[in-house]
This record gives structure tokens, C-alpha cells and sequence, in this order.
């Protein structure tokens, strides 16, 4: 739902040069100085962009939000490539050749009562993960202020130290289109043998220990209308995943014909959540897709299909995507981690298929 409401900016925010948004999907639009014959002056090229924050975080080396720009002969605009969240603060960076910078900041309002802000999960989900795991997915029920999760986030072990380096720090976080979801990254310098931050500070996670992950109190939404309470993941470190998946230590039955009883299949370890979304797809004998619900199961460590209409046969077969990975980030074709050296067998060649099928009759 587009959401519309008058600006509330601070007074002499919105000029007669520069027009703020008042929806989602509005753009923010910069007049163009002319001359005498109706065009920018020559030499004097505008400058505009648009950064998440207020003009108190902004700074020069922050990253611009992604979207498009347009120029014609008396404006520039800009439009955001997921559009503006209502509540959300913007400040927007304009100047020419020549001149200081200026910043401006603006607001959409939100026209309802936002929905508090909590994390409602984090993945992988299981209690019990590998000792290098490289990612973690953070879920919250609304969108979030970025450029936040280094305050908020933090890896702690049982005895409650925090490990200040376990995670990589990027300059653009790793968010979804709405900022729902948030990508933490285990630093692979710390997961990689033999490099040098694994060396000097050792590895984020060892086998046998237990830990926490944990989201801080006090994150805000993005339209400041709540905080997040604290909340914790606690799991314990098993074996590292050293050897690429294979579709051959996974177990399963063929369906009976004639029901709508669920294909399950239960892997030999757990897998990426988001890429699990994706990257199985169940084919009848002749190939063409069977259409149904796919679902992950606790901890990543299966996947099941109930198909539309009542299975016609036991022929099915399950393709996979060879890209899909595991916790680790280990691949069909090769490992996150793996000996540098000679070419392995694991790598991917040119001819190597796109993809792996099993097969049941």
C-alpha cells in the first residue's frame, strides 16, 4: 500500500529547488539552475544523492542509497530501487562543481500505528551447528534502522566475553529489499586454516564449546516508533563440514500414487535457509515440474514437498541446484575452505552440470 502523508520537515527543508517525497514511491527532485537559453550552465554539472540516516550520521565515506537517476534539461531526480520506508529518515547530499556540499533531511510519516519492533527469528535455526558455520540470517517484524548492526549484535561464549572480530564489517550492510532480514557474516578469516587472522586471533567457534548470539535492547525501527527488546540464540559447536554435500548421503522415499502424503527428505547436514527456498525442485518421470509446497524443516536438516493434486506415480526425481549450500558455504562443486594447491577435483569446470538430480522408482 503506497503510504502517503504531508511532510512535517523542519521549517526551510523544502525549497524552491528541491522537492521532497510524500509517498513511498515518490522521487526527490532537484531543479536545474538555466541560463539565458533554458540550460545548465556549462561547467556547472549537479550533483545528487540519497543516504538512510539523518544528516547528524551522515558522513563522507558512507555508501549512497542504490536507485536511479534522470536528467532532462530542468530537473534531476532520483528514485530509490525498492522505494522509501514510510517512517524512515532520509538525508539528501546535493551540490555543484565547485561548491560545498548541502544536506537535506526529510521523513515520510506513517499514517498507522507501527507494529513493534522484535527479532522474530534467526537462522540456521538448530541448536547444534558446525564449527564453520559462515552466516547467520536475522529476521525482525518490521523494517530496521541500518548502519546499526555492529552496535547491536554480538557473539559471546559461555563465560559471556564478546569476540569483537567475529563478524565481517561491511560498509553497505547486507539487508533484504525491506530491511527485514539481516546477513551476519562470520569473518572466513576466521574460518579459513592457515590465513592470517585465523592464526592471530584463532577461530571464531570452537568444537565443543557453547555460544550466544545475541541481539542487544535498544535497536530502533525505521520509523522510530519502537526499540527491540534483547534477544538470544544459544547453540553448541560440533565438527567442522569439510567435505562438499552429496546428494548420496541423503535419505528418502518415493511417494505412494494416488495420496498427497509429503515427499520428505532428510540431509546429511544442514543447509542454507534462503537458498533451500529455491534451489530443489521435484520432476515427474518425464521431467516437467510438479507443483506443491516446498518446506524446510527444523534446522535445516531436511525439506519436504506436498504436491498440489495426488501424486500419479512413484517416478519422481528431485533436482538440485548445484550452488546450494550448506551452513559452511560449501557447494555441490567445491568448498569454502579447501587446501590451495593443485586444481581439486572439486572445482567447477566448464562442463561440470548445473545441477544434481536424485532418482526414485
Amino acid at each position: 500500500m503506497k503510504a502517503c502523508a504531508a511532510l512535517n520537515p523542519s521549517p526551510g527543508v523544502e525549497g524552491p529547488d528541491l522537492l521532497l517525497p510524500r509517498c513511498d514511491d515518490d522521487p526527490v527532485v532537484l531543479r536545474l539552475a538555466t541560463d539565458e537559453t533554458g540550460h545548465p550552465p556549462a561547467g556547472r554539472r549537479q550533483r545528487l544523492s540519497v543516504f538512510v540516516g539523518n544528516a547528524d550520521s551522515y558522513h563522507e565515506q558512507r555508501l549512497p542509497m542504490a536507485g536511479r537517476l534522470e536528467r532532462d534539461d530542468r530537473t534531476l531526480s532520483f528514485r530509490p530501487t525498492f522505494g522509501f520506508v514510510a517512517g524512515q529518515e532520509y538525508v539528501v547530499r546535493t551540490g555543484r562543481n565547485g561548491e560545498p556540499d548541502q544536506l537535506t533531511e526529510f521523513r515520510i510519516p506513517r499514517e498507522a500505528a507501527a507494529a513493534p519492533a522484535l527479532v522474530t527469528g534467526i537462522y540456521p535455526s538448530g541448536d547444534a551447528l558446525p564449527e564453520n558455520v559462515l552466516r547467520f540470517y536475522v529476521h525482525f517484524s518490521v523494517p530496521m534502522t541500518p548502519h546499526l548492526a555492529t552496535d547491536f549484535i554480538a557473539l559471546r561464549d559461555a563465560s559471556g566475553r564478546t569476540d569483537r572480530a567475529a563478524f565481517m564489517r561491511f560498509k553497505q550492510e547486507l539487508w533484504n529489499a525491506d530491511r527485514t532480514r539481516l546477513t551476519v557474516l562470520i569473518d572466513p578469516g576466521r574460518i579459513k586454516r592457515s590465513v592470517a587472522t585465523n592464526l592471530d586471533l584463532g577461530p571464531a567457534l570452537l568444537e565443543g564449546h557453547r555460544y550466544e548470539l545475541t541481539v542487544d535492547p535498544g535497536w530502533p525501527s525505521a520509523d522510530g516508533s519502537s526499540v527491540l527488546p534483547s534477544f538470544s540464540k544459544h547453540f553448541r559447536v560440533g565438527g567442522a563440514l569439510s567435505e562438499p554435500p552429496s546428494v548420496e548421503r541423503w535419505s528418502w522415499q518415493p511417494p505412494r500414487p494416488g495420496t498427497r502424503d509429503a515427499l520428505r527428505i532428510v540431509f546429511d547436514r544442514p543447509f542454507d535457509r534462503h537458498l533451500l527456498d529455491d534451489a530443489l525442485c521435484v520432476v515427474d518421470g518425464g521431467g516437467q515440474p510438479v507443483a506443491g509446497t516446498p518446506r524446510p524443516g527444523d534446522g535445516e536438516t531436511s525439506w519436504s514437498f506436498t504436491p498440489n493434486e495426488p501424486w500419479n506415480t512413484s517416478d519422481v526425481r528431485i533436482v538440485v541446484d548445484n550452488a546450494l549450500e550448506d551452513v559452511a558455504g560449501n557447494n555441490f562443486r567445491e568448498l569454502l575452505d579447501r587446501d590451495v594447491g593443485p586444481r581439486s577435483a572439486l572445482a567447477a569446470t566448464p562442463d561440470t552440470p548445473t545441477q544434481t538430480s536424485i532418482h526414485g522408482e
